[in-house]
């Protein structure tokens, strides 16, 4: 299990791990995305493909369908 720390530092935020740095001078709001979605990863079987997940796509297409 590896600790997520968000430390503050000049111009922003860090976000780190034991094992490595994944964000420097970033907004706090990106910071805690961050720290998320390294949780997700470490503690389930869900792995960030960037494709959106099927229930937004189903949305975005009542969405569009709603307007018309």
């Amino acid at each position: 299990m590896s600790p997520v720390k968000i430390t503050k530092v000049k111009g922003g935020f860090q976000v780190k791990t034991p094992d490595m740095i994944h964000a420097k001078h970033t907004t706090k709001a990106k910071a805690e995305a961050q720290e998320r979605l390294l949780n997700a990863v470490e503690h389930t079987n869900w792995r960030p493909t960037g494709k959106p997940s099927m229930d937004s796509a189903h949305a975005s297409a009542v969405r569009r369908i709603s307007k018309k």
